[in-house]
């Protein structure tokens, strides 16, 4: 059975548009006032000016608020070193991006602590992902509202809802799970020996000599030692196979959307060959398309794949991004078919 996905033009965006969206769907008639939803949107990394506008994201949280439900706009810290590497800084880069929580009119929480340490465990079951490590704050929400801006990915191919979620609401640890193949290891000669990492590490899988820096067999993947490196001495071993990410971020959708209802949002403008988390603002490589919306997250980012694989597959013609679409499929996330309905904003 085909899933219902709604589309609106870029220059029919608006507050009309997406109010008919959310009636439509009826997605905010299924919580009650003790419920809590979260908007979970990317801020974009410094210097990245491609990130979605948080004008949108305003417009959002007024609809869910006249339902009179509560919403928090949500995110977690990032793997790799960077101004979104820990909370403090998260929420520093935000404002600077726009998304204060005085214009927002909205609490911002970033779910994974300061530094990505905070997580729980959800078994699946599956052989890739055993227990899927997810922000700690997420236990707080039974409805989320995935606001995607759909991008092109150098490992995966396109960035859309499913990547959203999946990365976006993982722990650091989760986030290593999906990249790497492998634990995390220290380069002995970049290594001070300051032993801040020592200091956060929940496993006390870190040896630290005179002569030697290791992480051993102890270590449990939460990749609070990156952050706290002052040098970037902890290596990641970010050559994982793309068909593992994919499959291991499909599996993460499944544990993220364990008791959980969610409508998703992908933004197809400023499509840009590489995803939010650079640290430069590319120009666009192809002309905006629209905004796609609907309850299930891979007829979302199917509707918006059929669009742009010509551009992706030129632009990667290494990777199979069909993988991640395929395997949520077929693990119960969603459907490939899709009936397209479009919005437009009408007095």
């Amino acid at each position: 059975m085909a899933a219902e996905v709604y589309f609106i033009a870029p220059k029919q965006i608006s507050s009309r548009t997406l109010e008919k969206v959310f009636a439509r769907t009826r997605f905010l008639e299924q919580f009650t006032l003790k419920d809590r939803l979260a908007l979970k949107v990317h801020f974009g990394e410094k210097n990245n000016y491609n990130h979605l506008a948080p004008e949108y994201v305003k417009m959002i949280i007024e609809i869910i608020k006249k339902s009179q439900l509560k919403v928090s706009v949500v995110e977690t810290s990032s793997l790799y070193r960077g101004a979104r590497q820990n909370r403090t800084a998260h929420l520093k880069l935000a404002i600077e991006h726009g998304f204060s929580e005085e214009y927002l009119n909205a609490p911002i929480e970033i779910l994974d602590g300061e530094r990505g340490e905070e997580y729980f465990e959800v078994p699946t079951p599956f052989t890739s992902v055993k227990k899927a490590k997810l922000a700690r704050g997420l236990q707080n929400f039974s409805g989320i509202v995935n606001l995607a801006h759909f991008k092109g990915h150098f490992v995966v191919g396109f960035g859309g809802a499913l990547k959203n979620i999946a990365m976006g609401l993982a722990a650091k640890g989760g986030k290593l799970e999906m990249h790497s193949e492998t634990k995390l290891s220290i380069k002995e000669v970049k290594c001070q020996k300051c032993k801040k990492c020592l200091e956060v590490c929940p496993a006390q899988a870190i040896l630290i000599t005179e002569t030697s820096s290791l992480i051993t067999n102890k270590c449990v993947g939460c990749a609070c030692c990156v952050e706290v490196c002052p040098i970037g001495a902890i290596k990641i071993n970010w050559d994982s196979a793309s068909e593992t990410t994919q499959v291991r971020m499909a599996e993460y959708v499944w544990a993220i959307l364990q008791n959980r209802r969610a409508i998703h949002f992908n933004f197809a403008i400023k499509i840009t060959p590489n995803c939010d988390c650079m640290d430069f603002t590319e120009d666009p490589m192809m002309p905006d398309i629209g905004l796609f919306a609907s309850l299930d997250p891979v007829a979302c980012d199917n509707a918006v794949w059929e669009q742009v694989h010509i551009a992706i597959r030129n632009l990667y013609p290494q990777l199979n991004p069909e993988i991640i679409l395929e395997y949520s499929e077929k693990i119960g996330l969603g459907t490939r078919k899709y009936k397209l309905i479009e919005i437009k904003d009408e007095e």
